[in-house]
């Protein structure tokens, strides 16, 4: 079968006019050429996509080794804070004057305590706290000790007035607290879900709750 096969071919081509042949043998060249060099493009391709992948790999690799003291730093970050809400914060009232005086301020504060608010399972203290004729350096000293607690408490506000002369300045802070709540939800007293969520300040302190 395989014999006549080929012997119709042979006739069939000995038939064919110059230019018909010359078509049959380009085209026979041309499909030659694809079995022959085909599986090799394609062994090829296949070869340079998993170069690429196998770089790309090596290039993730090499990102995590460079940036991994910044993941171990960020990780650190978020364990202190976490230890930092596991100590509540005492009464911001008389935390601020311990602060003040602690700072060389003898006189009374004038505080006020705002209602609290519940979200996201974390309790937030407001406290605004006026400081009349207060030397600039007994000021910043203060603030700077507030923020530097262990406790997680930041200054959310502040208001400076320079009418008297002198260094003599009326100064009025806002100082927020977190409280870690063991449940989430409503907390006692008179404490609100406002659905605000705890906002992270730009100053140094504790970070916002997740």
């Amino acid at each position: 079968m395989a014999l006549s096969v080929l012997e119709s071919a042979r006739a069939a081509y000995e038939n064919l006019n110059d230019r018909e042949r010359k078509l049959v043998t380009v085209l026979g060249v041309v499909l030659v050429a694809l079995f022959v060099f085909l599986p090799i493009w394609l062994l090829t391709s296949s070869i340079g996509d998993v170069q690429e992948e196998n770089e790309q790999i090596r290039q993730a690799l090499r990102d995590i080794s460079r940036h991994g003291g910044e993941l171990a730093q960020w990780e650190e970050e978020r364990a202190a804070a976490e230890r930092r809400y596991q100590t509540p914060a005492p009464p911001l009232g008389s935390f601020l004057e311990a602060k003040a005086r602690e700072a060389g301020y003898d006189r009374p504060l004038e505080v006020t305590d705002q209602p609290e608010k519940v979200s996201g399972g974390f309790t937030r203290r407001n406290t605004r706290a006026s400081l009349p004729g207060v030397g600039l350096r007994s000021a910043i000293d203060m603030m700077a000790a507030v923020e530097n607690s262990p406790y997680p408490v930041a200054i959310e506000r502040l208001h400076i007035e320079h009418y008297q002369t002198g260094d003599r300045y009326n100064v009025q802070l806002g100082v927020i607290a977190f409280d870690k709540n063991d449940r989430g939800g409503r907390g006692g007293g008179d404490a609100q879900d406002d659905g605000d969520a705890p906002r992270r300040t730009k100053r140094p302190g504790p970070p916002a709750p997740p």
